[in-house]
Order: structure tokens, then C-alpha cells, then sequence
């Protein structure tokens, strides 16, 4: 009985997981031990053993932490992207703004990896500031394909052409968003609601004097 017991423990230890379930597992580890040390900081070690294997499986998957964090670094990009740069058909200029700050805020606030590569460590690795640059640039794009399907039939404002006042509007708030994150990085207390509401004046003030002079000229 005793043989038999140890048999059957050998073979539940040698149980293989599927590869798909051993990588969302090390993706999760590292998302947590990223948002606790930082880049710099974090040991793939640590990330192993977050996750339940050893060190070698992890290299299978991920050649080196910097290949991990660009994986994560561009899914969890992608998944803001997803959540906060939505067409909503049948809304206002305005209600579409206003849902997706409140989107951008919510998402933050829930993704630890976001809070802290976006909005506290910045890692002095050159290919991961590429990494970040071109995401950046693809989030500014999305917010201005944004703000031209919102403009519709406008007219230029004073010379300058819809495109270029959307690009000027879409990287004004793409600033103003990853500023006050910042700043409730560290600011906690204060509610989402508010710091939603604040920033949602401070846009739709610029949205929507875009669009009352368009329509004015």
C-alpha cells in the first residue's frame, strides 16, 4: 500500500501541463512581479517560481525578460487600446468621450502592469523604449481616428484641416490622460469618478469648441 501511494505521488508530480496552460500562468507571474519590482528589479527566477515551473521552462517559452515584457508590454497595450478607443454608434460627440475616459481610468485601475510601466517605470533598455514609442504612436492614431469619426462633415477650424486639428487634439489627450494617471499613481484616495469627471471637462472643453467653431465658420 505504502509502494503503491509513492507510485501514484511519483506520477501526479511528473504530470506535464499543456504548454498553452504553463504560458498564461508564466504570463500572469510576470504581470505580478512586474507590477511589484518593476523591470529592473524583477528576476525571472522570481517569475518561475510565481508560476510553478522551473527556471529552464520559462526560458522555453520567453528567450529573455526583455522578450517577456515586450509580450506584455503589447497585449496589455492592445487590451487598453480595445477597451478605451471605441466607436459607439448612435452616441453623442460627447457620450462617446466621456465613456471612453471613463474606460481608459477603469482599465488602469484594474491592470497592475499598466500602473506601473506606464505610469511609474520606465525601463532605460532601448528596445523596449522602441517598443513603447510605437505603441504610443498607435494609440495617438486611434484617438484621432477617433475624433475625426467623431468631427463627421465638420469644416477646418481657421486654416488648419480636420486632420491636423485631430492629431493636435488626439496627442493633447493622450498627454493629458498619462499625466493625471501619473499623478493618481500616486493619489489613490482620490476617486475614480472624480479624476474621470475632471479630465472629461478638460477634453470635451477642447472637443467641443473644435466643433462649435467649425460650425460657427
Amino acid at each position: 500500500m505504502e509502494w503503491q501511494l509513492t507510485e501514484l505521488s511519483f506520477g501526479m508530480a511528473r504530470k506535464r501541463i499543456p504548454a498553452e496552460e504553463r504560458r498564461v500562468r508564466i504570463l500572469d507571474a510576470a504581470v505580478a512581479v512586474f507590477a511589484e519590482h518593476g523591470y529592473t528589479a524583477a528576476k525571472m527566477s522570481d517569475i518561475a517560481a510565481r508560476a510553478g515551473v522551473v527556471p529552464s521552462v520559462l526560458y522555453d517559452h520567453f528567450g529573455s525578460k526583455r522578450e517577456l515584457h515586450v509580450t506584455l508590454l503589447m497585449a496589455h497595450a492592445e487590451q487598453l487600446r480595445e477597451r478605451s478607443l471605441r466607436r459607439i454608434e448612435g452616441a453623442t460627440v460627447e457620450e462617446m468621450v466621456r465613456a471612453n475616459v471613463e474606460n481608459y481610468f477603469a482599465f488602469v485601475e484594474e491592470d497592475p502592469f499598466i500602473w506601473r510601466v506606464f505610469h511609474q517605470d520606465v525601463p532605460a533598455d532601448p528596445e523596449i523604449a522602441e517598443v513603447r514609442q510605437e505603441l504610443a504612436d498607435r494609440g495617438t492614431a486611434g484617438i484621432a481616428d477617433l475624433i475625426r469619426f467623431g468631427a463627421g462633415d465638420s469644416k477646418p477650424v481657421k486654416g488648419i484641416t480636420i486632420d491636423e486639428s485631430a492629431w493636435i487634439l488626439a496627442r493633447a489627450t493622450q498627454a493629458a490622460c498619462h499625466g493625471v494617471a501619473s499623478w493618481w499613481y500616486e493619489n489613490r484616495d482620490v476617486p475614480r469618478e472624480r479624476v474621470v469627471e475632471l479630465v472629461f471637462m478638460l477634453l470635451w472643453q477642447g472637443f467641443d469648441g473644435m466643433l462649435k467653431q467649425a460650425t460657427a465658420d
